[in-house]
């Protein structure tokens, strides 16, 4: 399957929102076809994650990648969110917030909750 356009969507942890673009990808638009999508977030240093429940290909997987990815773990069906963080284990990048914006992750404590919907 080929996406022929990137999806914008919102990641709104309650006290802030960022926009974030998907990949175009398989991965990608199983989640997009998904959504809204409320998770419970568990934080590790910079990066929040949380179970999705949604079973996602997982095809490219990478040990490393760059901050403010969005990406996705076979392990747990989970959607994580890295802001400076690397990843315990491969995962399959599914897109980027948009910008510098995700530097303000930074600066919040108790995130405990992600919407993630579509513009």
């Amino acid at each position: 399957m080929t996406i022929k356009n990137s999806k914008k969507i919102i990641l709104d942890f309650g006290t802030i929102r960022l926009k974030g673009t998907l990949n175009n990808t398989e991965s990608a638009q199983v989640l997009y076809e998904n959504l809204p999508l409320e998770i419970d977030l568990v934080q590790w240093g910079n990066e929040l994650y949380g179970e999705t429940g949604i079973i996602m290909h997982g095809r490219n997987l990478v040990p490393k990648l760059e901050a403010g990815s969005i990406a996705y773990s076979l392990k747990g069906t989970y959607l994580c969110v890295f802001y400076g963080q690397q990843p315990a284990w491969p995962v399959e990048v599914v897109g980027k917030i948009d910008g510098s914006e995700w530097e303000k992750l930074k600066d919040e404590d108790a995130l405990t909750m992600l919407r993630v919907y579509t513009i």
